[in-house]
């Protein structure tokens, strides 16, 4: 068995910049529920304290740039000339994809430095994406804007990935099928991204929200139907004992990416509803007893009035491990599973595997 990648803390962690305040989508499942709060918080950010956060974390090597739909932004070709400057080999953008549907930008955007494009495309048809991105219109110009990318790829050194939230409405047998036939011609790579379940993830964990060993089944019967085949594919954001042994080949499964932000200084700990350290959780009307996760840190200093966040210590202050995990093969790579997660569904599906891994590896 195949260890997953994981990024290592610090030098290969990768600098989000939070530059997008709005966006032109309305997701169902968004994370960043709160509109007006994201909106506060990017925009309070100005130019020169992003250029400060590029040429600060110029030892990192790659940089991208996230939050709402970073496009939107004014400043944004400025911003990607300034990552340029400093020196990132990978300057990238997580986008819905819509901008790009207007050729002019998406040159100008190549030329300024942009070498990788994640587009968000949650369906192979209008009546999926739109639906799910509650934005009519929105899977036209995404399409677009994919073909737009994958011409100026033909000529420069230009990267396309896809992220695909999968939920009940997108993560069948022929919708995954469909979503392979649209994309392979158009990008590098497709990301499935597991559902997160908080934002409007958690307002719609019930209609939207799959198990987790129901997603690994899909999957799992998705890559037999294709064994042999050299698929443009990985899995993200499902813990690895849920996915193992189910068909789904080791180096598509398992990857966490690490990545650390900055933003203003608002006074609070950042702690995102964080539980008290060793408090139980309930589980199936049961009090659960929890690991408590050791949070990885290697903050710098920030510049002046913004503050550190890493995702390490962000997501472990909503994620919980029991105390068996400690005899899997994975304890070291897994960060843990949702609490609200663990609240609906309970433990029963989070086996360890003993197996796999030996001690020297470990």
């Amino acid at each position: 068995m195949n260890r997953p990648p994981v990024l290592d803390i610090d030098l290969n962690e990768r600098l989000h910049v939070d530059v997008g305040a709005f966006c032109n989508n309305n997701c169902i499942f968004c994370m960043e529920d709160d509109r007006q709060g994201r909106f506060d918080r990017v925009s309070n950010v100005t130019p020169e304290q992003v250029r400060t956060i590029l040429q600060a974390n110029c030892h990192r090597r790659e940089v991208m740039f996230v939050s709402g739909e970073p496009t939107l932004n004014p400043e944004f070709l400025r911003y990607v000339r300034w990552a340029r400057e400093a020196g990132f080999q990978s300057i990238g953008v997580i986008s819905n994809g819509r901008r790009f549907s207007y050729e002019p930008f998406a040159t100008r955007a190549v030329a300024a430095g942009l070498n990788l494009v994640i587009v968000s495309i949650h369906g192979s048809e209008p009546r999926i994406h739109d639906g799910l991105t509650r934005t009519p219109g929105a899977f036209d110009q995404a399409l677009a804007g994919l073909r737009n990318l994958a011409e100026l790829a033909r000529k420069q050194p230009l990267r396309i990935h896809t992220s695909t939230v999968l939920n009940r409405r997108n993560a069948t047998q022929e919708r995954i099928e469909s979503l392979l036939a649209l994309l392979r011609p158009l990008a590098r790579q497709m990301v499935f991204n597991v559902m997160q379940p908080f934002g409007r993830g958690q307002a719609h964990f019930d209609s939207l929200m799959m198990r987790y060993r129901d997603t690994a089944q899909v999957l799992g019967t998705f890559f037999a139907r294709h064994a042999g085949e050299e698929l443009p594919i990985y899995l993200v954001d499902i813990p690895y004992c849920t996915t193992e042994g189910c068909g789904i080949p080791d180096n598509v499964r398992g990857y966490v990416e690490r990545y650390v932000h900055f933003e203003r200084d608002s006074g609070d700990s950042g702690a995102l509803g964080r539980r008290p350290r060793g408090q139980p959780i309930r589980s199936g009307g049961a009090e659960v007893k929890l690991r408590v996760l050791e949070p990885h840190d290697s903050t710098r200093q920030p510049p002046d009035g913004l503050v550190v966040r890493h995702r390490d210590l962000l997501e472990q202050a909503r994620k919980s491990k029991r105390p068996e995990c400690a005899r899997c093969a994975y304890d070291p790579l897994c960060d843990g599973v949702w609490n609200n997660y663990i609240e609906r569904f309970g433990f029963e599906e989070f086996v360890p595997v003993e197996t796999g891994i030996t001690p020297q590896e470990r």
